[in-house]
């Protein structure tokens, strides 16, 4: 299993702050990420972090990894 956690507007998409998720092999972060958020994509400026070390969507996690996935907030 892996672990998602979503903050922001990504934990209200995805309608739940905290996911499992059953992967099998290695499987990239963005690929899992497009399944469980609607609108994932229209999101171009995000933090990842893998494991609590950043990390870019091409990363690769595996069985036990934990992936937390924050919008990039701005405005003046």
């Amino acid at each position: 299993m892996v672990r998602i956690r979503l903050m922001g507007a990504f934990a209200h998409l995805a309608k739940a702050r905290e996911l499992n998720v059953k992967i099998e092999g290695k499987r990239k972060v963005d690929e899992i990420l497009r399944e469980l958020i609607p609108r994932y994509d229209e999101f171009h400026e995000k933090i990842i972090m893998i494991n609590g070390h950043p990390a870019r969507g091409d990363a690769e996690v595996t069985d036990g990894d934990e992936i937390k996935v924050m919008p990039v907030l701005s405005g003046g």
